[in-house]
């Protein structure tokens, strides 16, 4: 059999699978694969087992730094409640009170009965009085409390809270809390989350013995002290790194507990492991709580409590199973890397990928006019051809929205001053009927006479701009009628510096916010009211200032005007609204200056009341602005 005609076809089909570029990336890949992706295989393996294992010591060692940091967060807590109740059991008339109350029962009750007696109510009512001005001071210098209250030893309770929080007999005679406290063991601090006197809110108690300073070893009463659990929790909560950790507390009787898992508070009293924790060695241990496996650091603190914080055994497996798949990724990128080498290996091909990559990015840099010119058929060509037609209706659709922009934004500019104009027109109507009414008619030809200009100075032959002076022209203009409608209650200064008289300014852009000054500020005060508008040049910028002496405003009205300045320009209500000069004024500096002008508001009631207003505005940004 001849094999010539066999090998011709084989050369044949050779030839035309290697055609494209898709093939040929895919013949040097696999050359370049085979042998590389054994040896990485071996290696994986080998750094997977080692890592796992240094990353669970890490985490290991990441519990231990935990408990420490939890372990100081909760004793400083418990610091300050030491701290709190050491501050009452000093109150003379704490240890007064409480030392009373140890007096003869009978001898209290033959006072009752005799003509004390409403002597003794009396007294009792001032107690009560005092202690619940001690306990209402102490609670409002300290964060977090809830309630304090103190026993005495005929259980009789002073008490101040901060909600509806009642506290009575029988809550104290159900109290596991208040036994603990009072048995003689009991020296310190003691605390529960689930007590009687809790009435099961979000809180967390804790209480001690009260003892008489004229006798040390007397106990004559006890404090409890209701704090919001969130003191607790969010001591946990900041140092659950893992997210899926687990921290307790047990007292040193191992009676009382708490832990904090799944962003939960949980308490209760008795054994909370079916061994003691005494028994279990301090350090790192595994035991198995709420039905999960935790590997947890347990140690015992300066009172003997049991603190432990740790770590869900599953999520330790679930990182291990994460740093498998790190690792399986950094056998990816080898793979992608033997990739790369094959790429660099074909020289034309890597030309004609750097020409379409250099030509993306210079268009990317948003120069439209970028075109590539690639010669050949292939797919890398095709691509080419498509991104000089995406470039070409690109450029069109900006050069679309541009036009569209400018129509919207002559638009908007209009709607603001239609806004504007007409309020201000029929203030001045009125003020020439409001004269007309005094007969006073060279005081009337004055406003007609001024408004006159003012309407020659609006309408300014059609344009949008005007120059500063002829702004300033036009305020000093409206401050004359205002004048003489508010019968000289105000004086006024006017001041342009030279050397910007001639920027150009939006039409109309200062008059609302003198207006607001007139209305708003001036006109309230019965003082004689100044009102001084600027125009200077400052490092490059034009600054234009309009203050009064007026009545002011207050922080929270100032508040509420520059929240009403972050809305939209054309949100609902921010132009039809009455009241919203300032808004229309910075609104339209927005649209024509962009981020190169900047207004501030400061204002007081207080004295000196007054109100100004400042626009910043770019030397480049006013000289740059023509006509549309």
């Amino acid at each position: 059999m001849d094999s010539a005609p066999m090998l011709k076809r084989l050369l044949r089909f050779c030839s035309g699978f290697y055609r494209t570029l898709k093939r040929k990336i895919f013949v040097k890949l696999i050359l370049l694969i085979v042998i590389p992706n054994l040896l990485l295989l071996l290696i994986i393996n080998q750094l997977m087992n080692k890592q796992i294992q240094q990353k669970i010591d890490e985490m290991d060692n990441t519990l231990y730094v935990l408990e420490h940091a939890t372990s100081r967060e909760l004793r400083a807590l418990f610091n300050d409640v030491t701290t709190l109740t050491n501050q009452i059991l000093i109150e003379p008339e704490v240890q007064r009170i409480l030392s009373g109350s140890l007096k003869d029962a009978g001898l209290a009750q033959k006072e009752r009965e005799g003509a004390a007696y409403g002597y003794t109510l009396h007294e009792d009512y001032a107690n009560q009085e005092i202690m619940r001005s001690i306990l209402s001071r102490q609670r409002l210098v300290w964060n977090n409390i809830f309630s304090i209250a103190i026993i005495d030893s005929n259980h009789a309770i002073y008490l101040n809270t901060s909600e509806n929080y009642q506290l009575n007999a029988s809550d104290l005679t159900k109290s596991l809390l208040l036994r603990e406290i009072a048995s003689p063991e009991q020296s310190g601090l003691a605390w529960s989350v689930n007590d009687a006197v809790t009435k099961n809110a979000d809180m967390i108690t804790i209480g001690r013995k009260i003892y008489g300073t004229n006798q040390p070893k007397r106990v004559i009463g006890y404090v409890l002290v209701n704090l919001s659990l969130n003191a607790v929790r969010d001591s946990f909560h900041t140092y659950n790194y893992f997210g899926q950790m687990i921290f307790g507390l047990v007292n040193k009787t191992e009676t009382t507990w708490m832990i904090y898992d799944d962003h939960k508070m949980i308490g209760g009293h008795g054994p909370l492991l079916p061994r003691p924790l005494a028994s279990v060695s301090s350090g790192l241990t595994e035991i198995n709580l709420n039905g999960r496996e935790w590997r947890t650091v347990i140690r015992q603190n300066e009172e003997q409590e049991f603190l432990f914080v740790g770590l869900d055994a599953e999520y330790i497996k679930s990182q291990a199973a994460v740093f498998r798949n790190n690792l399986y990724y950094g056998y990816a990128f080898f793979l992608l890397l033997a990739f790369l080498i094959s790429l660099q290996g074909t020289k034309m091909l890597s030309q004609r990928l750097g020409a379409l990559n250099r030509a993306m990015r210079t268009f990317g840099q948003k120069q439209w006019g970028t075109r590539i010119e690639l010669k050949g058929t292939d797919e890398i060509s095709i691509i080419g051809d498509t991104f000089n037609s995406m470039a070409i209706h690109i450029e069109g659709l900006l050069d679309d929205l541009r036009e569209q922009q400018r129509l919207k934004r002559l638009f908007e500019l209009r709607v603001l001053e239609y806004q504007i104009n007409p309020h201000f027109l029929y203030n001045t109507l009125d003020s020439i009927n409001w004269l007309a009414l005094e007969n006073n008619q060279t005081r009337i030809s004055q406003m007609v006479n001024g408004l006159s200009k003012l309407f020659r100075l609006i309408l300014s032959k059609g344009k949008e701009f005007i120059t500063l002076q002829e702004e300033f022209e036009m305020i000093r203009i409206y401050l004359n009628i205002q004048k003489i409608r508010f019968e000289d209650r105000f004086a006024f200064i006017v001041d342009l510096d030279d050397d910007v008289a001639g920027y150009p300014i939006g039409k109309l852009m200062l008059q609302p916010l003198v207006e607001n000054s007139i209305v708003h500020g001036i006109r309230r005060v019965r003082r004689q009211g100044i009102l001084q508008v600027t125009g200077r040049r400052s490092e490059g910028k034009v600054i234009l200032e309009i203050s009064d002496n007026g009545v002011g405003m207050t922080p929270e009205q100032v508040q509420k005007q520059l929240e009403l300045m972050e809305t939209g320009v054309l949100e609902k209500g921010a132009i039809s609204s009455g009241g919203y000069g300032m808004k229309n004024v910075d609104s339209r500096l927005k649209m024509i200056y962009g981020g190169h002008y900047r207004m501030t508001l400061v204002s007081s009631r207080s004295a000196p009341s007054g109100t100004t207003v400042r626009i910043q505005i770019t030397e480049s940004a006013m000289l740059g602005m023509k006509e549309e």
